[in-house]
């Protein structure tokens, strides 16, 4: 049986009409650890609410894809067509490829060296221009399929697709070398350093403790020979200033801030008082060319 899923935050404004779905832009994010949502207006070049499902128990694509049905029964409006569709994808197994090096028909070669088998998936590619690189990964045949049946128009790229092409494009131009950036999941954090303008270091870590964390941190600074006492840590994701990781690496980076607003849009007021870097990738995926 399909269970009806409740929202942990729902934010709209008075503006959005159900039945005017037509007319608006539709960002998503599907992971195990849950399903966020943005609506963006392009006539007004607005966002107009948000809103945020929590996943505690759910480790496999079958309860995922149960688990839309039930979000979509509770809200049935987020399954009406909409003017175009994102839908990001978030999950370990992909590897990032430079353009200079990419085989089209060696997707399957480049995945295999360093991501585990995934049963029931195809091999797909993302091509980051900005990046000039491909982020392969292995993409569900059952999501995909679910995906497809609630949203028919959905463009789906990877998480970090988005994430990578979002830093790059906003950091244009910018003194960008002295920050790294760590956005922050669910047991998890991708680690991005853009310097002169370029892509020049990414990765996802699993981390169970503050240290583990910080050690992940601390040790590619090491790698890269970047000095915590002068870079600046930029944070976004799932953390705030009362998190424990938070904490620990106030205490080995002397310099730390929350990822800022993309201006490029404008926000409802219904929005003002959610932490923006917490969903910073949900309002940036519509500047990226993917």
């Amino acid at each position: 049986m399909i269970q009806p899923f409740k929202p942990y935050i729902s934010r709209f404004d008075k503006a959005f009409k159900e039945d005017h779905t037509r007319h608006y832009h539709l960002t998503i994010r599907i992971a195990m650890d849950g399903f966020s949502l943005v609506v963006f207006s392009p006539e007004k070049n607005r966002f107009l609410g948000l809103t945020h499902f929590r996943f505690p128990d759910i480790d496999t694509n079958s309860k995922l894809s149960l688990a839309l049905d039930g979000i979509a029964m509770s809200n049935v409006w987020i399954s009406y067509p909409f003017q175009s569709v994102i839908a990001m994808i978030d999950h370990p197994h992909h590897a990032l490829i430079p353009k200079a090096l990419y085989d089209e028909k060696e997707r399957g070669t480049y995945l295999a060296f360093n991501q585990q088998y995934c049963e029931n998936s195809r091999i797909v590619s993302d091509q980051l221009k900005t990046a000039e690189s491909y982020n392969i990964y292995y993409l569900s045949n059952l999501l995909t399929e679910k995906i497809k049946e609630l949203w028919a128009n959905a463009r789906i790229v990877h998480q970090s697709s988005i994430l990578i092409e979002s830093l790059l494009i906003s950091q244009r131009n910018l003194d960008s070398d002295k920050s790294i950036f760590a956005h922050i999941g669910k047991n998890n954090f991708d680690l991005v350093w853009i310097n002169k303008d370029r892509l020049s270091f990414f990765n996802r870590f699993r981390f169970h403790t503050p240290e583990d964390f910080i050690y992940f941190i601390l040790f590619t600074l090491d790698q890269l020979r970047l000095n915590p006492e002068t870079l600046e840590l930029v944070l976004s994701g799932q953390i705030d200033k009362g998190s424990p990781y938070y904490e620990i690496a106030w205490n080995y980076i002397r310099n730390i801030r929350f990822a800022s607003r993309n201006q490029s849009f404008d926000y409802s007021y219904v929005l003002e008082d959610l932490p923006v870097y917490q969903h910073m990738i949900l309002y940036n995926a519509l500047q990226c060319e993917l």
